[in-house]
């Protein structure tokens, strides 16, 4: 997995997708428009500032 996310983004996406039962690609895909509100299709093309703002929606989220 070649993009430019640090190394803790990445592992929070595998825990992410893990939890979804898909694979960080596919819950890439299906999430994205959720938590970026726009389409990316693969793990590879997100910007660190995209995983921030993704990480940061997602923890929020959780404590609903």
């Amino acid at each position: 997995m070649s993009n430019s996310l640090n190394s803790l983004q990445i592992k929070i996406f595998q825990t992410l997708s893990k939890e979804k039962e898909m694979d960080v690609d596919a819950y890439i895909q299906q999430f994205s428009t959720q938590y970026l509100c726009k389409e990316v299709t693969a793990f590879a093309d997100l910007t660190e500032e995209e995983g921030d703002a993704w990480i940061t929606k997602a923890y929020l989220d959780s404590l609903l």
